[in-house]
């Protein structure tokens, strides 16, 4: 079995951390990386190694369509197994978060135990049951990190789950953009209003780039949003089971009080 990683890369300066943490986690598996650049001026940067790739990514849906041009190539390549173990990565896994020797632990014990019928990644949840397409869930994997078997893989694609959105769902999500509300069709009313405070903070707590950005960007995020909840559900509804790398109590404590002291530190800096 190896492990195929495929990361989505944005920010120049990531990348040196970004390597070093992938090798320091897999360095001991059967493992390739394909980096997708979708920053536009890394890919002529790295020289050919082995184990290593580079793909130019179109950027035309974030880490989504990065995710699903590099899967593409591998798979056209012939170097991946329906047994084989694909994890998908952007360049923020080791930023936008404390990382340390115990997420390492956590992401090798994850790729021992993923089975030929689940998908791992870290479960976010609002505290209440929501619903898609009328499907009831509890949690959403957070895209920033997901791995499963290649055959469960082929069962999710595309990643881009929001380019198959209608042209009147998706006027309906501009309109209710320009109003400063999420409103997706398919979400149910208390998903779209969690959405609303995360992307329209009014006590700070939200997005980062709240209120700093272009209506146009504001769509582009929230295509990412709608693609990141609709992999939980796809992955369910094809009888996937999604399980949490910070499975366990004390997991569950240790990933919080990371995420915290994060914000905290960052707050300070």
């Amino acid at each position: 079995m190896k492990v195929n990683i495929i990361v989505a890369l944005y920010y120049p300066h990531y990348f040196e951390k970004v390597k070093k943490e992938i090798f320091a986690i897999f360095n001991k598996s059967n493992f390739q990386v394909l980096f997708v650049d979708n920053h536009g001026k890394m890919f002529n940067e790295h020289v050919p190694e082995n184990g290593v790739q580079w793909l130019r990514g179109s950027n035309i849906a974030g880490e989504f369509s990065a995710w699903d041009e590099g899967y593409e190539l591998l798979a056209r390549s012939g170097t991946m197994e329906k047994n084989d173990i694909v994890l998908f990565m952007n360049d923020t896994f080791c930023h936008h978060r404390f990382f340390t020797f115990y997420d390492r632990i956590l992401y090798r014990r994850a790729i021992a135990r993923c089975n030929s019928d689940c998908m791992y990644g870290e479960l976010n949840s609002t505290g209440t049951v929501f619903s898609i397409n009328e499907l009831p869930l509890t949690a959403w994997i957070s895209s920033y990190v997901f791995l499963s078997r290649m055959g469960n893989i082929d069962k999710l694609l595309p990643l881009n789950s929001v380019s198959a959105i209608s042209e009147a769902d998706l006027a309906v999500i501009e309109s209710g953009l320009a109003q400063h509300k999420v409103e997706i069709p398919i979400f149910s009313e208390n998903l779209n209003q969690h959405l609303s405070h995360w992307l329209f903070p009014v006590s700070g707590n939200g997005w980062y780039r709240a209120g700093k950005t272009s209506s146009a960007i504001l769509l582009f995020k929230l295509k990412a949003i709608v693609n990141e909840k609709l992999l939980t559900y796809t992955a369910l509804k094809t009888n996937i089971v999604v399980k949490d790398i910070y499975q366990g109590k004390p997991s569950r404590i240790y990933n919080s009080l990371r995420n915290k002291l994060f914000i905290l530190f960052k707050r300070h800096k």
